[in-house]
């Protein structure tokens, strides 16, 4: 220490040079700060939809529902009884969270502060992720665990017993909360053997997961004499099939086609999800109740087998609409689109309720509509403008491809591998959802935090010298402050 120097000197140089290394990250998390202090306030209330009080009724009463899985509930419980809008509050801190923990993970994982943060821009400000952070729905809480459980996974050069063991539990629980998440689950499963980590982590990962996913349906066996995650897969998969279900084409049995509808409404168009809940659909008036899931099941299979050409040029088309700047939706389909973005009037027309506290359990919410508010408008305006571009899935899509077959000479594979984890993450969850059930815009928003991220990866792959580990890379940074510190030391 030079003469005329002290201790607290350095202690505000060093938080000075911490400051401006990490300006990037507090310039984004200022405004997505700021922005969800906005939302909030404009709506002072938590949103709802139908599945909204699923949720809630198995918060309070501890038995699942078998259309969706109760991890959601099991999270909520201590906020169950209300006022809702601490979830959403406390929901929207999550979402700032996810932010700092991305970016931690890419400087760790090589990339620059300013390349780091501006990977988390689209979760800071995309309309539809903020919209999704004020419902009472299981979105939010599938984001922050399937992200949190993929980054402990790839935070380290070398995985250990212990992080293979909390990322298969994130990942795992991550599952319970949406069973699209299962998918995940294997496809971490290929990452870690891709990356030889060993038997000892995979089976740190493998227990907690079986442990979770066992335990559950044991769980589910105790209410519903079954061991399920739920029991309307055939429902939901049926549904999904009727666009393609040409029965005139199709070799089906007398009872098979009493689920035929050579008829449907217009405003089925691009909503398979009516052929489960309307009064129209063969299934919800001739088959009600878990005890027909099967037979629902084995008719959407059998569409499926006997046209396999047409269910996947569906499915792909849908998928593709990810891609687009605008979705060709129609109808009742636009409709839908429309709850995913902050409203001007909650509970009018296809923007959403206003939620109450309610009475009792199983009773939904009184309905708007609300008038509109200058707060309202203006949040509103935002979010027909600010969302993320459907062509930045495409990029990332394109740069995680490029990262894992460009093969340069003496560059690691390692952050290839890590890039395809997250955007396949991200693009898998958008095809599972429209292969199983639907095109919808909120089965995208796992991507706002996924696919940035991978295509970070991917571009320190491309562009950055990966011999240089992450552990290299921060003991250079320390070199370079320590030099400015001997500079201003001179001065």
């Amino acid at each position: 220490m030079r003469r005329g120097t002290s201790a607290h000197d350095h202690r505000q140089f060093d938080r000075a040079a911490m400051i401006r290394r990490h300006l990037p990250l507090l310039l984004v998390l200022g405004v997505a700060v700021g922005v969800r202090a906005w939302f909030t306030a404009s709506y002072q209330y938590a949103f709802f939809f139908p599945d909204t009080m699923l949720y809630v009724r198995d918060a309070l009463s501890m038995v699942p529902n078998d259309i969706r899985p109760a991890g959601y509930s099991f999270l909520i419980k201590p906020l169950a009884g209300g006022p809702y809008r601490l979830i959403a509050v406390f929901q929207h801190l999550v979402g700032a969270a996810l932010i700092v923990a991305g970016y931690a993970f890419l400087l760790k994982r090589g990339a620059k502060p300013w390349v780091a943060a501006l990977a988390m821009v689209p979760l800071a400000i995309d309309a539809r992720q903020l919209t999704l952070e004020h419902y009472i729905l299981a979105e939010t809480a599938y984001v922050a665990l399937t992200v949190a459980g993929l980054v402990v996974l790839a935070w380290r050069d070398r995985l250990g017993p212990v992080a293979a063991a909390v990322g298969g539990s994130l990942l795992g629980f991550a599952a319970l909360t949406r069973s699209v998440g299962l998918p995940i689950l294997a496809l971490a499963g290929v990452y870690l053997l891709v990356r030889r980590v060993g038997w000892r982590q995979l089976a740190a990962f493998t227990l907690p997961v079986a442990a979770l996913l066992g335990g559950y349906q044991v769980y589910y066996e105790r209410h519903h004499g079954v061991y399920a995650f739920t029991q309307n897969q055939g429902r939901f998969l049926y549904a999904r099939v009727m666009p393609v279900a040409d029965c005139s084409k199709l070799e089906l049995t007398a009872k098979q086609r009493t689920l035929c509808d050579p008829n449907p409404p217009a405003n089925f168009e691009h909503r398979p999800d009516r052929y489960i809940w309307s009064d129209h659909s063969p299934a919800y008036r001739l088959y009600r109740g878990v005890g027909n899931d099967a037979f629902l099941n084995e008719f959407a299979t059998t569409v499926i087998k006997q046209r396999p050409g047409a269910y996947l040029a569906m499915v792909g088309e849908e998928a593709s609409w990810h891609f687009w700047f605008r979705p060709p939706l129609v109808k009742d389909a636009a409709c839908l689109a429309r709850t995913w973005l902050p409203p001007e009037r909650p509970g009018y027309q296809c923007q959403p309720f206003y939620y109450v506290p309610v009475s009792e359990i199983g009773k939904h919410p009184a309905v708007g509509p609300l008038p509109a508010t200058a707060a309202t408008e203006r949040v509103h305006a935002y979010g027909r403008v600010v969302t993320t571009p459907g062509p930045l899935y495409a990029a990332g899509v394109l740069t995680a491809l490029a990262a894992a077959f460009w093969r340069p000479r003496g560059r690691s594979w390692r952050p290839a591998a890590d890039a395809v984890l997250f955007v396949a993450a991200g693009i898998g969850l958008m095809l599972v959802s429209v292969a199983t059930s639907m095109y919808e815009q909120r089965y995208a928003v796992p991507a706002v935090a996924l696919i940035p991220i991978g295509m970070v990866l991917a571009w320190i792959r491309l562009k950055h010298d990966p011999a240089k580990p992450a552990e290299e890379a921060a003991g250079e940074a320390e070199t370079a402050a320590a030099k400015d510190e001997a500079a201003a030391e001179r001065v």
